[in-house]
């Protein structure tokens, strides 16, 4: 999940892409070394920066400017694309055939006359295990290697249920950055926050690493002097991001319903649905 350093990182490495437009390698905006940093600076690297005629750049969560701004009940969604299942199941005729490759968590689902049996696959499984495994459970069936032969049966289908990576948001924050230009001229200045606040100002939302999107929102800009005795002059730009807290968990897709019934005095009736 994202938390305040991955934002603050974030923020820092737009701030690094915008003060070198194409790329590391190439000169900055401003024709001088930038060094951007997650985090307050410390005096003796920035003074050695100074001193080489080089600015920095850092990025800094503000005090006491946090919000929460939870406003949605907790609700699991896919966090990515559903994969593909890397096992596969082939009916021909009468018989079932078990290939492809072993993916712990996937699942095997044969129906027989509407009805459905399961096989989980664990790491320690092959195709042959999981076809004896599946004939354990089918009535009737008979089975070599990785084929399962079916008797009596009128309906035949097969299914695969595959794991996928879900989330859901259960808090929303929303938390003030300050971006610092710390440069030994004014011109260095200029340019330099120009870049950055021209390329944050064009971005409303931001991808943090965990995959979840964060509001971007412009809130001010501050100049600072008092510092040009030692040859620094400073602004500082304030942004402001709403980003989420998210739980993450492992489920796995759906290939049959089987509800389990047990009437007065009776046995227990699996029932498909």
């Amino acid at each position: 999940m994202a938390d305040l350093s991955d934002v603050n990182n974030t923020l820092a490495t737009m701030a690094t892409a915008a003060v070198y437009p194409n790329g590391a390698t190439q000169p900055s905006v401003a024709g001088v070394t930038v060094t951007t940093a997650s985090g307050w600076p410390v005096p003796t690297q920035l003074d050695a920066i100074m001193a080489a005629g080089n600015a920095m750049v850092t990025v800094y969560p503000m005090k006491d400017t946090e919000t929460n701004t939870t406003r949605f009940m907790p609700q699991m969604q896919v966090a990515t694309t559903i994969p593909s299942a890397q096992l596969s199941l082939a009916v021909n005729g009468n018989q079932v055939t078990v290939g492809g490759a072993i993916k712990a968590g996937e699942a095997a689902t044969v129906f027989v006359n509407y009805h459905a049996v399961s096989h989980s696959v664990v790491a320690t499984d092959t195709t042959a295990t999981i076809a004896t495994a599946l004939s354990a459970l089918i009535a009737g069936s008979t089975v070599s290697g990785s084929v399962i032969t079916i008797n009596g049966a009128f309906d035949i289908e097969v299914a695969m249920s595959v794991p996928v990576s879900m989330q859901s948001e259960v808090a929303r924050q929303l938390r003030s950055f300050m971006i610092t230009a710390w440069c030994p001229t004014p011109a260095a200045r200029d340019t330099i926050m120009q870049a950055i606040d021209n390329s944050f100002k064009s971005m409303k939302r931001i991808t943090l690493p965990d995959g979840t999107m964060a509001r971007l929102k412009y809130r001010s800009t501050q100049e600072t002097d008092f510092l040009v005795k030692q040859r620094i002059y400073r602004r500082d730009l304030c942004y402001e991001v709403e980003y989420v807290t998210i739980a993450t968990e492992t489920d796995n897709t759906v290939s049959d319903f089987v509800v389990g019934i047990t009437p007065t005095a009776g046995n227990t009736i699996n029932i498909n649905i």
